[in-house]
């Protein structure tokens, strides 16, 4: 799917992209640091929507969700830095070569079932994230824009079936490439690490449809809370401050994790289509790889999403900074809801007429 070149090479034309030693070092740093602290921020969040909240809400649902796919991420980086880890001649100890009896049982031309379903997971992180980030800001727009007639397709029941959707359509688009794959052609990290065209144009559209669904409610959903939010008089403003910091935090997310890897395979693909010289391939491929490490933090970034969305996790990170690990068990009286729903600040203002609903004739 998304043509990432996370192994020691990748040539186009037989223009050499090696990465030298201490970029290599550099990038096994980044994906250590990305894994260790997404693990700690998605082991708390996994904690709080599982263990702490008690009401089931499109919120959780899409949260939930949201964890699981950076949790892909977080069990195939290992086989990133066993990939990386080759290419600076790490010694290869008695798990580095059960690794790779299952990664590559052939050597570099021969992929293994290890290998295949470590890829796979990287990809459905990239494309599910942004596919959820897209749904969550959906069902905000509806929320606050249509409150009385989202009712019939707003709910739980109705989130969970986005999410099941979400995941079919997104497993059988990482599928494809595997189809697509000509001779020469590799689908997993490391050496030959290529995508055809026909590939990288996929995984554009994929990205950009929904960037174009989730530009278009977060910035009616913006423009519709600052008007609001400059008429109101405290303390009605803390809410819709809170909403829109929701907002802005979604689109950040999506922005700064995955325009940037878009944006270099879009540069990869064009030099690509005009044969570009040597230096400008090198140029592209750094940038892929830097722009894959910046999509990579997603699975921590996230974390700013469940901090703004969810009382419950800004509570339990304040009590886990605040108490010593043996009493990070559930506080009484916690919160049963997560953050202030926008559908019932639009229903209330539907009704009276004004406020954040939709414009009255």
């Amino acid at each position: 799917m998304v043509p990432v070149a996370d192994g020691p090479g990748n040539n186009s034309n037989s223009c050499s992209t090696d990465r030298g030693t201490l970029s290599q070092a550099a990038t096994i740093a980044s994906i250590c640091l990305i894994l260790v602290l997404g693990l700690l921020l998605n082991s708390l969040a996994l904690w709080v929507f599982c263990c702490r909240m008690r009401r089931w809400t499109e919120t959780r649902i899409y949260m939930v969700n949201l964890v699981v796919a950076d949790c892909l991420l977080l069990l195939s980086l290992p086989g990133v830095l066993h990939t990386l880890g080759q290419g600076v001649g790490a010694q290869e100890g008695p798990l580095c070569r059960v690794l790779q009896s299952f990664y590559y049982p052939s050597g570099w031309a021969q992929e293994g079932p290890l290998c295949r379903v470590l890829q796979s997971f990287y990809y459905v992180n990239t494309y599910m994230s942004m596919w959820l980030l897209t749904a969550i800001a959906t069902d905000r727009y509806a929320a606050l824009h249509f409150p009385l007639r989202a009712r019939a397709w707003r709910g739980p029941r109705q989130a969970a079936l986005t999410c099941a959707a979400l995941w079919l359509l997104v497993i059988g688009a990482v599928a494809l490439p595997v189809a697509w794959l000509r001779p020469g052609e590799s689908f997993c990290f490391g050496r030959g690490h290529t995508r055809g065209p026909k590939a990288l144009i996929f995984s554009l559209l994929l990205f950009f449809l929904p960037l174009l669904i989730l530009s278009f409610c977060s910035s009616q959903v913006l423009r519709r809370l600052h008007r609001e939010w400059t008429r109101a008089q405290p303390p009605a403003t803390t809410p819709i401050l809170k909403a829109l910091c929701v907002v802005m935090a979604n689109l950040a997310t999506f922005v700064l994790c995955f325009l940037p890897l878009h944006v270099a395979l879009l540069a990869k693909l064009v030099a690509q289509w005009m044969n570009a010289a040597c230096p400008t391939i090198q140029r592209v491929a750094t940038f892929v790889q830097v722009a894959s490490r910046i999509a990579n933090a997603n699975c921590c970034l996230d974390a700013v999403c469940y901090y703004f969305v969810a009382a419950e996790f800004q509570e339990e990170v304040g009590a886990v900074l605040a108490r010593p690990w043996p009493f990070w068990g559930r506080m009484p009286g916690a919160p049963a809801c997560d953050h202030p729903d926008l559908g019932a600040q639009g229903e209330a203002a539907e009704e009276r007429g004004t406020g954040v609903g939709p414009a009255q004739p």
